[in-house]
């Protein structure tokens, strides 16, 4: 059965978002791990900068033709459960 174009639209938005949001997260525990910075000291305002980086990025990198490769794969496992278009 054919499912409706809008609804698999709606589906890879959603997976390209999670995406982000997953990217976003593995980057910002990455940057937790490094040592600090002995040049500019630690401050609220850098942090709201790596902050807003690390959200630029996940989203650059989501919206990338392969990313990092989860939407992908989680586009192919729930495009079956889509309702089929009447």
């Amino acid at each position: 059965a054919k499912t409706d174009p809008e609804q698999e639209k709606a589906l890879k938005e959603a997976c390209e978002g999670f995406e982000a949001m997953f990217t976003r997260k593995m980057l910002e525990t990455m940057r937790q791990t490094l040592p600090g910075d002995g040049l500019f000291p630690k401050s609220n305002a850098t942090d709201i900068l790596e902050s807003m980086r690390e959200q630029h990025l996940a989203d650059d990198l989501a919206q990338a033709p392969t990313g990092i490769g989860l939407k992908e794969f989680l586009y192919n496992q729930l495009k079956d459960s889509l309702p089929p278009s009447e």
